[in-house]
């Protein structure tokens, strides 16, 4: 058995804890959007993939990124490097974006790949 609050990988989403703080080139940032604002409104989806792609591409390459549509304002981020993805990760964890507080953690390569069919 494992110890109490061990994490046995049990989890299998993109966006799960594990490895959250382990640098990879693979982020998830998450109270990005309201769902239920994006529901009503088509052009938000445009506007925060640009914003993503946008603050993302100033710290390297985006190999890939997805807005997941049915999530709680979660957007995943796929660098060509760790230390672009822990760039971005210094810069965009606890900040304000349109009036939210967003997230960063690091997903595993094997994870993000996996969950993306990359």
């Amino acid at each position: 058995d494992a110890p109490a609050g061990a994490n046995t990988g049990a989890s299998t989403g993109a966006g799960a804890a594990v490895g959250a703080d382990q640098p990879s080139p693979c982020i998830t940032l998450k109270n990005m959007f309201d769902p239920a604002q994006m529901k009503t409104n088509e052009q938000m989806w445009v506007e925060i993939n640009e914003d993503v792609r946008d603050e993302c591409s100033k710290h390297g390459e985006i190999l890939h990124m997805q807005v997941d549509a049915h999530s709680q304002g979660i957007v995943y981020v796929k660098f060509d490097s760790a230390a672009a993805a822990a760039s971005a990760r210094q810069t965009l964890n606890m900040r304000w974006f349109a009036g939210r507080l967003i997230t960063c953690d690091f997903t595993p390569s094997h994870v993000y790949d996996a969950q993306f069919r990359l």
